[in-house]
């Protein structure tokens, strides 16, 4: 009782100086100014704002005790500083640290970690809050309806009106939104309506009155009205619930980091560190008042550590609310500019984006602020014009190799056209100068193209037309054609940046000429004629005849060479005769055939050959022969052994290879005769007559040559 008693006296002294260092306020000088004068941080005033989310009162009543009265009475007597307490909305919170109107800010994870990176603020410490008997270091946010509505899924909410804080509330506002974009759901586009109230204590009210169908709070925010005996829990139902047994309250998104406490940069360390010791002291299970008193105050177990607050940057950027280009956030002065619509939206002008129809005095309505843009809003498109060519084109040709797509897509092939072929390049704006104007979108003041990378920028001209849905809009013009062949690259520039559909791909061909038969294109556009023994082929170029063919400059095809001629090479301009001995029976013979045995050719250039007469008698020594007098008897000729088969008989027969014959029509046998040529062979005892040649009119019959006479002759 005596320790009591004694903690009782201390802690009435402690706020007894503290309110003598209050009456002496107005002689003390801001230490940031003392300080910038180069005057050190002693006996003089510091100032610490903090977000007063339930407003000024609230704020003051929680933590005026710790901020103003601890501190002032802890840090008074070592350093003679007084320290003032200072609420700040939402729209004072950036406006005062950035114009270094304030030595320290208390604010919301979301606010802080803006802060942190815009005016590299220090943090000290971390509140940890104390809510139904629990510590805990983090929150989260939730999502409510009544318990009697149809809402049960985040599907749901596209027919809702949802309320929430202000479009700056980390746990009533941001981690809503950024856990139901996580699900597919915009809060911004596909909610019914969206009400900013400014309060989270008036949300539970609005969401159980029907007001609102749909409340963002932070997580322990309905427990504290149930715990005040202003509503009932089963008055409402969480929507997209996450099951916790480690968290004592229902939440529908992640969790966040509790609210720093941190110091601008011009504050000195010596200050910063004997600030963040005095509140690291702060204990609701102190025995020492003066440091239970202030928690107890301030609904906090005590302060620790800084924890990480710059992964909430990450959920503020997938929302929009901040750049990391710019390092910088939104603003929540003005509920119209912070509205940051998604990929394919536009905002709506003021009003048409707030909607006073069943929105209570001081509330911020938002009814679709944000609206969808035609897909896409600037469409590019291709076609072809009438073209008047400088030479004979094959149009034909040209339709094969022309192609356009009906819509022209960033980085693709857009169209495929020939040299000298006129074009019409054509962007439309989907959305119009009027429309952009009432959604607040950009003017296309400025509209250029350039046809090549190395091509000079040319301005697109405005015409004006109507959309299949009566929308007044405009179109951008550009006629022209292509001088050299290859893939171009075509860039679009509006108001002098390049276009997001830009740039796209265009091919151009070699233009197909149109030539007469026997002639080819050449590449300048004038038609030539195809040497002798060519012909022009299906791609209007000139092609060798092949073997066996034949033409003249000019000619549209090749010709076959004639019988009894030939030809064995390409591109020849001519076929020659056959040679004596040698024919062509056939249209386009490659080569001449040489006469078989039997048979000669005495002229060149014949189809055909002439047989030796007597052809069973008769024949040539070799192929190719090229007269009658290569004809010779055939074989070699034996003397008659005996029978009927003799020189003498009437039948006028001779032996040949072994056979007797009768002498050809119109010769018998009239006697022997010595050959001069015969040649005589023994062999085997047998007696051979070799004549590799005998005269007309005789004939051999062993070693001896008979002459032929007329049957006439007896």
């Amino acid at each position: 009782q005596v320790h009591r008693l004694r903690g009782q006296l201390a802690s009435t002294m402690l706020y007894l100086c503290a309110a003598w260092l209050v009456l002496q306020a107005s002689a003390l000088p801001l230490c940031r100014e003392q300080h910038s004068s180069g005057g050190a941080w002693r006996n003089c005033k510091a100032q610490i704002g903090g977000l007063a989310i339930q407003g000024s009162d609230a704020y003051q009543a929680q933590f005026k005790t710790t901020f103003q009265d601890y501190l002032t009475a802890k840090l008074g007597a070592s350093y003679g500083l007084e320290f003032e307490s200072i609420p700040l909305n939402f729209d004072e919170n950036f406006e005062y640290v950035g114009g270094k109107r304030l030595d320290f800010i208390y604010s919301n994870p979301a606010a802080y970690a803006c802060m942190m990176v815009e005016f590299s603020v220090t943090t000290l410490a971390s509140m940890v809050n104390f809510r139904k008997g629990n510590a805990l270091e983090k929150f989260a946010g939730v999502m409510f309806v009544r318990n009697d509505s149809d809402f049960y899924k985040v599907e749901d909410l596209r027919r809702a009106r949802v309320e929430a804080v202000s479009i700056s509330g980390l746990g009533a506002m941001q981690l809503q939104q950024a856990e139901l974009l996580a699900l597919g759901l915009d809060v911004m586009t596909d909610v019914k309506r969206l009400t900013f109230s400014n309060n989270q204590d008036i949300i539970v009210t609005d969401v159980e009155s029907g007001y609102a169908d749909v409340g963002f709070v932070r997580t322990d925010m309905i427990d504290r009205s149930v715990a005040a005996g202003t509503t009932k829990w089963e008055y409402f139902r969480v929507i997209n619930e996450i099951p916790d047994t480690d968290f004592p309250f229902k939440r529908s998104t992640l969790f966040t980091p509790e609210w720093p406490l941190g110091a601008l940069t011009h504050v000195p360390f010596e200050i910063i560190r004997a600030v963040l010791s005095a509140l690291w002291e702060l204990d609701r299970n102190s025995t020492d008042a003066t440091l239970k008193d202030p928690a107890i105050a301030g609904k906090f177990a005590t302060w620790v550590a800084p924890m990480n607050y710059l992964e909430l940057l990450g959920i503020l950027e997938g929302i929009g609310y901040y750049s990391p280009k710019e390092r910088k956030c939104l603003r929540a002065e003005d509920v119209y500019e912070a509205v940051k619509c998604p990929r394919g939206y536009v905002k709506q002008s003021k009003d048409k984006a707030f909607c006073s129809d069943d929105c209570k005095d001081g509330y911020v309505c938002l009814c679709q602020p944000c609206t969808k843009l035609q897909d896409p809003d600037l469409l590019l498109t291709v076609s072809s014009l009438a073209t008047t060519w400088s030479r004979t084109v094959d149009a034909i040709a040209v339709a094969g190799l022309t192609k356009f797509e009906s819509q022209c897509q960033r980085m693709m092939i857009c169209m495929e056209a020939v040299v000298g072929q006129t074009v019409k390049w054509a962007l439309l704006d989907q959305i119009g100068s009027e429309s952009r104007k009432q959604i607040n979108a950009p003017l296309l003041s400025s509209v250029e193209i350039r046809l090549r990378v190395d091509a000079p920028w040319q301005p697109m001209t405005s015409e004006n037309t109507t959309l299949g849905n009566g929308l007044a809009t405009e179109r951008y013009i550009a006629v022209g054609s292509a001088m050299l062949t290859g893939t171009h690259v075509v860039q679009i520039r509006i108001n002098g940046a390049q276009a997001d559909l830009s740039p796209v791909v265009a091919v151009h061909h070699e233009p197909p000429i149109l030539c007469g038969p026997g002639e080819k294109a050449e590449p300048d556009g004038k038609c030539s004629v195809c040497p002798p023994g060519s012909v022009r082929g299906s791609d209007g170029g000139c092609y060798p005849c092949e073997p066996g063919q034949w033409s003249r400059a000019g000619d549209a095809s090749c010709t076959a060479c004639e019988v009894g001629t030939s030809n064995p090479a390409y591109g020849a301009s001519s076929c020659k005769d056959c040679s004596t001995g040698k024919v062509a029976k056939q249209m386009g013979s490659k080569s001449c055939d040489a006469c078989a045995r039997g048979k000669y050719s005495n002229i060149s250039g014949l189809s055909a050959y002439y047989a030796c007469p007597a052809a069973n008698v008769m024949t040539t020594t070799n192929t190719a022969s090229d007269s009658f007098e290569a004809c010779v008897f055939a074989g070699y000729f034996h003397g008659c052994r005996g029978g009927d088969c003799n020189v003498n008989s009437s039948s006028h027969q001779f032996e040949v290879s072994g056979f007797c014959q009768h002498c050809p029509t119109g010769m018998l046998c009239i006697g022997k005769v010595d050959s001069p040529n015969a040649v005589v062979q023994i062999s085997e005892g047998e007696q051979r007559h070799k004549a590799p040649w005998l005269p007309p009119g005789t004939m051999a019959i062993g070693e001896t040559a008979y002459i032929c006479g007329r049957s006439g002759d007896g």
